[in-house]
């Protein structure tokens, strides 16, 4: 269940996307929310209390305008916090707080040499985060889930199974068609010599890899499964799969790739969420 909500804002996210989303989720998850929005530590001048007093302030307007009277004002807090590095405070204060989903509006200023603060929190965190897309659900949404189910690695199959975990949740909750998708992994270089014809890969192993994905799901009763076979590299497939479907939200995992071999090798989530417009929500291995 989520019962705990952690709202990150941003001054310069479009339309105050995370708090609409976080109010889209609050009610049919029964969740409480907590607000936090960041003043940058600057060492050559110290933030005076009026500025925290005008950003406390125009957070709660913010609040009061978009949840109105739908939750009960105890239900939510807001705070304001000056620090120079946003990342490690997250981290530390769900060390401490039981949150049970962190939202974040995206970000999409990654380059190679800068890793932004949303793919930051994904590697660093063990709570699962949904990086919110200003995308409008519809009245019968879809979800997409992609999975590893030939994998035999312990962290993957865990992974697997979370992800599996959270799209029954979101499903039930939401009453949404949920998909399914196997990538299997083709190299670029085979595809780009014309190696491999991706689509008639897919098609020859595709009975293999369905009964994969149906003893993989075979422990979690989900409702209204749809399954997918395809191949290719997952940062193209995966997101051209949500655009055929028009998903609303993609659910997939992280194993956490932090320092040095993060920043040149990435991680596969975060190379699918580059080529993503919709909402993101990523389940992290445990560390």
């Amino acid at each position: 269940m989520v019962r705990s909500i952690l709202v990150i804002t941003n001054a310069h996210e479009t339309d105050n996307c995370s708090l609409n989303k976080a109010r889209e989720l609050a009610t049919p998850f029964g969740a409480n929310i907590e607000a936090v929005s960041f003043i940058k530590a600057n060492e050559s001048a110290q933030v005076s209390p009026e500025q925290i007093k005008q950003k406390a302030d125009a957070l709660d307007q913010d609040i009061s305008t978009i949840f109105g009277n739908e939750l009960p004002k105890q239900t939510i807090k807001s705070q304001v916090i000056v620090t120079d590095n946003i990342v490690d405070w997250v981290d530390d204060y769900c060390k401490s707080n039981a949150f049970d989903l962190i939202i974040k509006a995206g970000n999409r200023t990654e380059s190679l040499f800068h890793t932004p603060c949303d793919w930051e929190l994904i590697r660093r965190l063990q709570v699962p985060v949904l990086i919110a897309s200003q995308q409008q659900w519809r009245q019968k949404p879809a979800i997409l889930a992609a999975v590893d189910p030939a994998t035999t690695d312990d962290v993957q199959i865990a992974i697997n199974n979370e992800i599996l975990n959270w799209t029954k949740l979101w499903g039930q909750t939401f009453d949404c068609d949920i998909h399914i998708v196997y990538c299997l992994p083709v190299s670029n270089i085979l595809k780009e010599l014309d190696i491999i014809d991706v689509e008639e890969y897919a098609q020859t192993h595709r009975v293999e890899a369905e009964e994969k994905l149906n003893h993989l799901m075979s422990g979690h009763d989900l409702p209204n499964v749809t399954t997918h076979v395809t191949a290719g590299t997952p940062e193209r497939a995966i997101p051209h799969c949500a655009n055929q479907l028009k998903a609303e939200l993609v659910v997939m995992g992280s194993t956490g790739k932090t320092g040095i071999k993060g920043m040149l090798f990435g991680n596969i989530a975060e190379k699918v969420m580059h080529n993503l417009r919709t909402n993101s929500l990523i389940i992290e291995s445990v560390k």
